[in-house]
């Protein structure tokens, strides 16, 4: 029987392709965004969408660490529903002990990845202003928590482009959700636009489980915790400054919400991206005909 690779395996891996070593800090490095998600079931949900986001490197120490914690505290895959209701493998748990969990895990983010993220989009917000008209030609509309998906993509390709484009972008997200296709069908065609105006950054999609991909149990929990906090928001129990966005620090963590006219901005800059498309298009086919010209010049 085939044993199941790992992924940071893969990494390493690549690293020694590339480099004929285990270089961790290449500049080739790949950033991983492990998403999860809360609120998505109900007629009228809404959807909160997390990530973490790491380098090779950071991720394979966070992952050493993590397995240390597991051993430690007596869990194997860490459910957030599970986790608050003490079910599971969290049955019988003290406060203390959970609240010792949380602490271990907030300093493991904050000490070993690079960004985190969550955002939060409400149904009626998303039916009134992204599926009502106009509806762009030819454009393929996103779910809801397609959408979602597309804000994070939007905030981590300015993260690369601080970067200077130097790294590629992977993507891991949870097995569960009936859209998380439509992700995937998002991240391919951002993929293919980026490489028509040539800027390779992002890599590939997996889909995955918490028990094959553990740094997923930290996204589950911002999505759940992320979750509280608005409830609490909402009902005005929350303290002041409580959801202003940290600066963009190693493990800090940006809360994205929406600007009035962000989602109707999703179907105006896929009208632009097309035109930048149309228009690297015809610069190429009209510096091929100049090209095919000269050759049939006299000598």
């Amino acid at each position: 029987m085939n044993a199941r690779v790992r992924h940071l395996d893969y990494i390493e891996e690549l690293s020694i392709v590339l480099a004929h070593r285990w270089d961790p800090e290449r500049i080739f490095v790949i950033f991983t965004a492990n998403f999860d998600e809360s609120n998505t079931h109900g007629q009228k949900p809404t959807v909160i969408l997390a990530a973490y986001v790491g380098h090779a490197y950071q991720w394979l120490r966070f992952n050493k660490k993590l397995a240390r914690l597991q051993t430690a505290y007596g869990f194997k895959v860490f459910h957030a529903t599970d986790f608050k209701g003490r079910r599971r493998e969290f049955s019988g748990w003290s406060d203390e002990k959970c609240a010792a969990l949380i602490s271990d895990l907030t300093e493991l983010v904050r000490d070993n990845l690079a960004l985190g993220m969550t955002i939060a989009l409400d149904y009626n917000r998303f039916m009134n202003e992204y599926r009502a008209p106009p509806i762009p030609s030819k454009m393929h509309m996103d779910s809801q928590y397609g959408a979602c998906f597309r804000a994070c993509m939007g905030h981590l390709i300015d993260f690369l482009a601080l970067r200077q484009h130097r790294d590629k972008l992977n993507i891991v997200i949870e097995r569960g959700h009936p859209n998380v296709r439509d992700c995937e069908r998002i991240f391919d065609d951002l993929k293919k636009r980026f490489h028509n105006i040539d800027v390779d950054i992002l890599g590939s999609f997996t889909i995955e489980r918490k028990d094959t991909w553990p740094p997923l149990l930290v996204a589950d929990l911002l999505a759940h915790t992320y979750s509280m906090v608005r409830a609490h928001n909402a009902a005005g129990t929350l303290p002041a400054g409580a959801l202003q966005p940290a600066k963009t620090l190693k493990g800090a963590l940006a809360f994205l919400e929406l600007a009035p006219n962000a989602l109707a901005e999703l179907k105006s800059g896929y009208i632009r991206f097309r035109q930048l498309e149309i228009d690297e298009w015809r610069a190429r086919k009209a510096a091929k005909k100049a090209s095919s010209l000269v050759g049939r010049q006299p000598s």
